[in-house]
């Protein structure tokens, strides 16, 4: 499963998921532009998520632990500026 979410306080989060065993891991790519598809994108920061039991649950996680890295983001950061290394 594959989304592309955003913009979220001016980032852009490319998330999917990969089946591992009977569980699926989350991803999320944080990008300071819209990306044309999860694969393609110019990264700020890359996220892991926990397993989950499907995919929905494994890519929700995975945007919600990059939703919490960029509120975390020190006030003043630009969009188009890389915050370099976000929190994980």
């Amino acid at each position: 499963m594959e989304r592309i979410s955003g913009p979220y306080k001016g980032y852009f989060i490319a998330a999917y998921s990969i089946e591992a065993g009977k569980q699926f891991v989350g991803y999320a790519k944080v990008c300071a532009e819209e990306p044309e598809s999860v694969w393609k994108v110019d990264v700020v920061e890359k996220l892991t998520s926990a397993t989950a039991c499907s995919e929905l649950e494994a890519v929700a996680a995975a945007e919600q632990k990059a939703r919490r890295a960029i509120a975390d983001l020190t006030a003043g950061w630009d969009s188009t500026t890389s915050p370099g290394a976000l929190e994980s």
